[in-house]
């Protein structure tokens, strides 16, 4: 049929806009982390989820010190100031048994105690009302309703971008970064709201801009008919799995770079060593609670690159006659797949939960990246055509 460019056009401004949004939201993000005042998040632990901080603090002998529960994502509770003062020998040495820290960790080097997640709904001492699921203080509350809006018109823009064209819009690399970066922000706002986990949106929206960024100016593909070899209505399966998984992938990848930054921050600090981005992990859960977080990304996205891999095979059987023929984005799904899966089972096994689990992780990920990328740009095959040369 042909292209609508009242819609195209209308599709190329609503992702433009979506863009200065999310940017508009990194600022705030950051302004967040720059004049708020000095708190202890609420961390991951959401009110319906409290066994994600709580099974780590559990573990190290934490879960039933109310000193040691923030009154919420605003501010420490009175108890929670007076652990920072005289508790944090042992906060570090019970965060140590569970691996969270180095089991020689003292105070930071202000006087600080590395900062502890709530468990379950942030609770103050006992009598108070649990805190809000919603974020609290100014930037934050703007940094997430600018992400909030700016994901409506993201959907926006992939929706006009399909009617201009009447098909599934991820025929392109152009279109398929627009989708999968949409899910990426899809998944930081559910996580925001289900393990009260704002603190990722400067982290998460910062490669998303990135990425929209070089679709709307490197890789811009005008709208058009999918190639013959895209017409099925396997599309809608095989990459709506793929999309969905990535964006899951990202927010994972994220989290765990994040916890490996902390996590040495830590060690540096507890052998005495300075270390400048200190002042920012003050504003995060401890590193364990990072460490399960991404660990839950992968958890859920797994299975679904999984259906997505199985699904892909089922289309090449239709448009090619065999399941599997290596070809290089074939191969490269396979590599991710195994990746991950090697990920999956390292967290699973005690010797290697952690660091190494962490760095296995972001292994996967730059092979996903390679696949999703590198495959479209250098390597000529079955799949070379995503509107890239």
């Amino acid at each position: 049929m042909p292209v609508n460019t009242t819609l195209a056009d209308t599709s190329n401004g609503l992702l433009l806009s979506t863009v200065i949004l999310y940017a508009l939201a990194m600022l705030c993000y950051a302004s967040d982390f720059a004049f708020a005042r000095h708190r202890v998040l609420a961390g991951v632990a959401g009110a319906a989820a409290p066994d994600l901080a709580a099974a780590d603090l559990a573990a190290a002998g934490l879960a039933a010190a109310p000193e040691l529960v923030t009154a919420g994502a605003g501010g420490r509770s009175a108890p929670a100031k007076r652990a920072a003062a005289n508790g944090s020998l042992r906060a570090n040495a019970a965060l140590s048994a569970n691996g969270a820290l180095p089991a020689d960790a003292g105070p930071l080097s202000n006087g600080a105690r590395p900062s502890v997640a709530a468990v379950g709904p942030a609770a103050g001492p006992a009598g108070d009302a649990p805190a809000s699921r919603w974020p609290s203080g100014f930037w934050l509350r703007l940094g997430f309703g600018l992400t909030c809006t700016g994901a409506v018109l993201h959907l926006l823009a992939i929706l006009t971008r399909g009617l201009s064209e009447g098909r599934v819009p991820w025929g392109n690399m152009y279109e398929f970064i627009g989708a999968f970066t949409c899910m990426a922000v899809l998944v930081l706002i559910a996580a925001s709201v289900w393990y009260r986990a704002y603190y990722m949106g400067l982290f998460v929206l910062l490669p998303v801009v990135f990425a929209l960024g070089i679709a709307l100016t490197v890789i811009y593909t005008p709208a058009g008919s999918l190639v013959p070899a895209l017409q099925s209505y396997w599309i809608a399966i095989h990459v709506t799995a793929m999309i969905v998984a990535i964006g899951l992938f990202i927010f994972g990848a994220v989290v765990t770079t994040l916890y490996l930054l902390a996590d040495r921050s830590q060690r540096r600090l507890a052998a005495g060593q300075s270390s400048w981005s200190a002042g920012i992990w003050e504003h995060l859960p401890v590193p364990a609670i990072l460490d399960r977080l991404s660990y839950r990304s992968v958890l859920f996205g797994f299975p679904v690159w999984t259906f997505g891999v199985m699904a892909g095979a089922i289309w090449a059987d239709h448009a090619w006659g065999r399941y599997w023929g290596w070809d290089p984005k074939e191969t490269w799904s396979f590599i991710t797949w195994v990746v991950y899966a090697m990920f999956l089972h390292a967290r699973a096994t005690a010797g290697w939960r952690g660091r190494r689990a962490g760095w296995i992780h972001l292994a996967a990920f730059s092979c996903l990246m390679f696949n999703v990328i590198g495959v479209n740009l250098w390597i000529t095959g079955l799949h070379s055509y995503a509107g890239m040369s």
